[in-house]
């Protein structure tokens, strides 16, 4: 039997040898107010006329990561990348409605606690008759 608790030997410090993380983050785009939605053919899934800029950061092991800022029209991405980038821009509606129907959900749940706990705090407020329980606030 092999113990699966070990854990792997360490990643040696090459570039050849070890995980490379990549992050890349797109930054929206900035428009003008009388700016109609005008992409870029050569980038149609997420560039607006090159604006934007665009987040890149590489790192190995657990090392803090470079990074550099560039504008979106300087990127050339790969074709997974922008297939799963107009994959991701068909389904956003869908996302959005998902996201609502939660957020909504989450409302609701949200109105009948507060609603609950008034209630409860109603029926656990002293007797005006009984003024036993009741201790005086001095405000000022």
């Amino acid at each position: 039997m092999t113990d699966t608790s070990k854990t792997p030997p360490p990643e040696p410090y090459d570039l050849d040898k070890c995980t490379v993380k990549i992050v890349l983050l797109l930054h929206p785009c900035q428009t003008d107010a009388n700016d109609s939605d005008q992409r870029s053919p050569a980038s149609p899934v997420f560039s607006r006329r090159g604006t934007g800029d665009c987040t890149i950061a590489v790192s190995t092991h657990k090392d803090i990561p470079l990074t550099k800022i560039v504008k979106r029209s300087q990127l050339s991405l790969p074709e997974p990348i922008t297939e799963l980038l107009a994959e991701l821009k068909a389904d956003l509606p869908q996302r959005e409605f998902h996201a609502r129907v939660k957020q909504s959900k989450k409302s609701k749940t949200s109105k009948q606690k507060i609603t609950h706990t008034a209630i409860s705090a109603k029926n656990s407020q002293p007797n005006e008759s009984d003024t036993s329980n009741i201790k005086q606030v001095q405000l000022f």
